[in-house]
């Protein structure tokens, strides 16, 4: 395998949609059956191999793949890498061993606005630790990029640092009030929900106060941060969720269950399964969730 086929076959699937898993022909090559794939300044044919395939010439093929790489720059100077800090010094999978260029340095992790400032400045190598035994991922030591173009970034950090930490701060300001018209209005959303009975009111406004406030929660991933649903139907499952906490035994029936008294060794005692059963204690939990709502709206028993 040539090296830096695999980074041609990336830039050919993802510029042009070739595939690689079967015969297809693009532009006067047929690419799965170059073996070596084709890279500037070859001057040999494509070779058939045995699947029928006609020998293609390589004078379109050279201009194709030359834009492939994209690089007519075979200093990776001149190219955005990802560079990993190995024990023997810098590597990259395409390029092997290397060296930091005259000029450059390394800008550590921390600073996002000088980061971004010399990342859209041109050329840099992103710069990770490798993967460990017990490191299963990558993690990312900062950049290597001109030194130049470093310190007209940071610069440019320190001279709008004022700026932006006022943008910071209005963007905070921001995001806060936009916060809370959406709990306001959640909450809004969930008394039209529950459609409670005036002599329940308070009732009304602790569930919808309360749902409001968990299931609108900034990150947390709950039901009021879906985008997925209409407002109607995240109210409705929040304020749901707030009378099975709060207004039945759901937790007390959770907080009974003692799975360590149970030996799932003795078949005999698989019955006592049915004492953890989750499921079973959640739908009893709706059934007495729609039992309160019952008592409460104006459609329903209206009880005291």
């Amino acid at each position: 395998m040539v090296r830096g086929y695999p980074l041609f076959a990336e830039r050919a699937t993802k510029l042009y949609g070739l595939k690689f898993g079967r015969a297809r022909r693009r532009r006067g090559i047929s690419l799965l059956h170059c073996h070596p794939p084709i890279l500037p300044g070859r001057s040999s044919l494509c070779e058939p191999d045995g699947a029928g395939i006609s020998r293609v010439a390589l004078v379109s093929g050279v201009v194709f793949a030359a834009r492939l790489w994209g690089m007519g720059a075979d200093d990776p100077a001149e190219l955005n890498l990802d560079v990993y800090d190995t024990r023997d010094g810098l590597w990259n999978p395409e390029h092997g061993a290397l060296e930091i260029p005259d000029g450059w340095e390394q800008l550590p992790t921390g600073e996002a606005f000088v980061t971004r400032q010399v990342k859209a400045a041109g050329v840099f190598w992103l710069l990770w630790q490798p993967r460990g035994r017990n490191r299963p991922h990558r993690r990312s030591l900062g950049l290597l990029a001109p030194a130049t173009t470093i310190s007209t970034a940071q610069k440019e950090a320190e001279k709008t640092a004022e700026r932006r930490a006022k943008q910071r701060v209005a963007g905070a300001r921001q995001r806060e009030r936009g916060e809370v018209r959406y709990r306001d209005e959640f909450a809004a959303a969930v008394r039209a929900w529950l459609d409670f009975t005036a002599e329940h009111a308070a009732l009304a406004e602790e569930i919808a106060v309360g749902a409001a406030e968990q299931a609108a929660v900034v990150g947390s991933g709950r039901v009021g941060r879906t985008a997925t649903l209409p407002l109607e139907e995240r109210a409705a499952l929040a304020a749901r969720a707030y009378i099975r906490h709060r207004h039945t035994d759901y937790e007390q029936k959770l907080a009974g269950i003692d799975v360590f008294e149970i030996d799932l060794g003795d078949l005999d005692d698989l019955d006592d399964l049915e004492y953890v059963d989750y499921q079973e204690i959640k739908r009893a939990a709706q059934r007495d969730v729609d039992a309160f709502l019952d008592a409460h709206r104006h459609d329903g028993s209206a009880l005291a």
